[in-house]
């Protein structure tokens, strides 16, 4: 047993605000915390057991920090002394937060995360109510890509710009795996995503893959068709009804087309079928596909996989 004097005493008092100095910067567990005193070499480099951090914890407490446990780590709820933010001031720590949590580069966020951490165990407001704020936040999307994107970009770009034929190996939205020859003619950057966007001259449409579908791409020694060729792709005519039609907003340079019978006719040409397709299945019964025939039976083929999974044949 230690003999207990005030050098001892003293020693384990400095301990115990170094671990709550390393408590405010961020959540901890247990190793994290002996890892962290270790590294202050007090008293000579003694080793720490789990049953003395415990101790530590329960004298955080004890003195009336409110100590919590998040996912095996420590978390400070509360400070005893407060920062009196106004309404303003909690609306933008929870806003700073929620921006963070997307973005790709966690690295680059890790600074921001513990002074946010920091400034909310000292509020005068607790972290349910910033919780509150941050769901009835209006949804907040960031076009950043992450270094890893950015060379898969620069990548596509050049395929692009060296205007030559693209075989492309990728699995489609069922899993399953298919080739294409094709013609790069943009790379597009989305909602976090990468897509190359080509022109099939077999298909003579376009389509528009995501990088994560990509298995494999081989450049050809063959130049792409002129921009000409490109711009005799086949449109897709497809009707909208119901209460869709009050709410539709063309996009993509639709025409759009208002009929007698209170539905509209819209003609859509740029945008890739694939991505057209999937869009389109989500107006469910306020829309039906007129032309192409290839494009009506490929909605066809899309509804009966999906209910399928629902045994029921169509």
């Amino acid at each position: 047993m230690t003999k207990y004097n005030y050098d001892n005493t003293t020693i384990a008092s400095y301990r115990v605000f170094e671990t709550l100095k390393f408590l405010i910067k961020q959540p901890a567990n247990v190793t994290d915390i002996i890892k962290y005193l270790e590294s202050l070499n007090i008293g000579n480099g003694n080793s720490y057991s789990k049953g003395v951090i415990y101790k530590y914890i329960a004298t955080l407490k004890f003195a009336g920090i409110d100590i919590g446990k998040q996912k095996c780590k420590y978390v400070i709820k509360n400070l005893p002394f407060k920062i009196p933010f106004n309404e303003d001031n909690i609306h933008t720590i929870a806003l700073i937060d929620n921006i963070i949590e997307k973005l790709p580069e966690k690295n680059l966020t890790k600074n921001i995360k513990e002074l946010i951490y920091s400034l909310k165990i000292r509020s005068s407001a607790d972290n349910k109510y910033f919780e509150n704020i941050k769901q009835n936040l209006p949804q907040i999307k960031l076009g950043i890509p992450t270094d890893k994107q950015l060379k898969i970009l620069e990548k596509y770009e050049k395929y692009c710009n060296d205007n030559l034929k693209l075989c492309i190996e990728y699995k489609d939205i069922y899993g399953q795996k298919c080739k294409i020859n094709c013609e790069p003619t943009e790379t597009k950057f989305e909602n976090n995503q990468i897509y190359l966007y080509c022109y099939c001259e077999l298909l003579n449409e376009f389509i528009q893959i995501n990088s994560k579908q990509i298995l494999n791409i081989t450049q050809t020694p063959l130049k792409c068709s002129t921009l000409k060729k490109q711009s005799l792709a086949k449109s897709t005519v497809y009707t909208i009804s119901g209460k869709l039609v009050k709410r539709y907003k063309p996009r993509n340079s639709e025409i759009y087309n208002q009929n007698t019978d209170e539905t509209i006719t819209i003609i859509n040409k740029e945008e890739a079928k694939n991505k057209l397709n999937m869009r389109l299945m989500r107006y469910g019964i306020c829309c039906e596909i007129n032309s192409p025939k290839t494009e009506r039976h490929r909605i066809r083929e899309m509804i009966a996989k999906t209910l399928s999974n629902y045994n029921i044949d169509v």
